[in-house]
């Protein structure tokens, strides 16, 4: 009795972490290459941000 709740066990724990794995969409992107992939463009948007935003203070600051 005890193997068999043990193997269901690690089973479950095998279906919870790899069971679930991202499945390709229609254009065979998995689900977390497309995360990543948003986050990338995120992060550079918000450094182009942050560059926009420091050339405009430098800019500023030298007018004066």
């Amino acid at each position: 009795m005890g193997i068999i709740t043990i193997a269901i066990l690690a089973w479950l724990g095998y279906r919870a972490m790899y069971g679930r794995a991202a499945m390709p969409d229609a254009q065979g992107v998995s689900a977390p290459k497309q995360r990543l992939d948003n986050v990338q463009k995120a992060a550079n948007r918000i450094e182009d941000q942050q560059q926009k935003s420091a050339e405009e203070a430098l800019e500023k600051s030298q007018g004066d």
